[in-house]
């Protein structure tokens, strides 16, 4: 059914990797970074279909000081949560695009390019990453397992689930971000003893 990818979708940064043979192997960007910055500008000028043009990672990081008011980022801060919750109205205060209230109680996201419900926009971090893996294998990706942090409830889980699946993906699974670290450091090692994984990241700090 093809290649299974792993995608590690952060608040900060993004990356995507694959197994080879044995051995998990982090696939580099498309300037030959490791971390694909979780960071997406929209052009309000019509591209070809009459879509706004999008643009994801570092040089979408560069037009934040250019141009704020058409780059979202820290989304991972907001997926999942209402729009009245503590979190979303802090992000309010913080970023300059705007947060407004959207169906369901849920928050949106409104630019001059348009208005993004939550799990949109990190699809399109998503399908950034799966075109970097599709790029890199020669072959279409459409499976991946998604790493979120420890603390993600039912909702952030369900609605990272939901971006996956508007970005053309299959997730088989949702795993916890110190828990897929463990995986990956006793898959070749026969191990017998406890270890500490800290999860040092852009929006939560883990330890399991």
């Amino acid at each position: 059914e093809g290649r299974v990818v792993g995608i590690d979708l952060g608040t900060t940064n993004s990356l995507v990797a694959y197994m080879q043979g044995d051995k998990p192997v982090v696939i580099p960007g498309v300037d030959g970074s490791n971390l694909v910055p979780s960071v997406v500008a929209l052009d309000p000028s019509p591209a070809e279909g009459g879509r706004p043009t999008v643009t994801v990672g570092n040089s979408a990081r560069r037009a934040l000081s250019e141009t704020p008011e058409r780059v979202i980022y820290s989304v991972k801060r907001l997926i999942g949560r209402s729009f009245a919750s503590r979190e979303v109205q802090t992000a309010k205060g913080r970023v300059p695009y705007a947060i407004k209230l959207g169906p369901n109680q849920q928050p949106i996201i409104a630019t001059r390019a348009g208005e993004f419900a939550v799990p949109e926009v990190s699809a399109i971090v998503l399908d950034h990453v799966k075109n970097v893996a599709t790029s890199a294998l020669g072959e279409p990706v459409k499976r991946a397992v998604v790493t979120v942090p420890a603390s993600f409830n039912d909702a952030q889980r369900s609605a990272t689930a939901t971006a996956g699946a508007i970005a053309g993906l299959d997730v088989l699974r949702i795993i916890n971000e110190p828990t897929a670290a463990a995986l990956a450091y006793g898959n070749t090692r026969d191990l017998r003893e406890v270890i500490a994984v800290y999860d040092f990241g852009g929006g939560t700090f883990d330890i399991s």
